[in-house]
């Protein structure tokens, strides 16, 4: 499992602006398997669908979702991890 510091690096995140309330769950393991039906699009491709997702649920003030899919990113980048985004 990559670092909490990595993955907010390939988010483009500080560690400290990040509210994150939950561990990794069987919830998150559902969230990930649904960016996984993207993967034919290519890993990159969907780590920045997820980034990307990440920052819109930040700018909506939807925190507790923001860290949802902090913890999905993190697990993708577990299993994938030359699928870095630039953020």
């Amino acid at each position: 499992m990559i670092t909490m510091q990595q993955c907010a690096d390939v988010a483009g995140v500080a560690l400290d602006e990040l509210a994150l309330w939950a561990i990794p769950s069987s919830r998150h393991k559902a969230l990930l398997r649904s960016y996984l039906f993207n993967l034919e699009r290519g890993e990159r491709a969907v780590c920045c669908m997820m980034v990307g997702d990440f920052w819109r649920l930040k700018e909506l003030g939807a925190e507790e979702s923001a860290a949802d899919v902090f913890h999905v990113l993190r697990l993708f980048l577990s299993a994938y991890p030359k699928a870095k985004c630039a953020a």
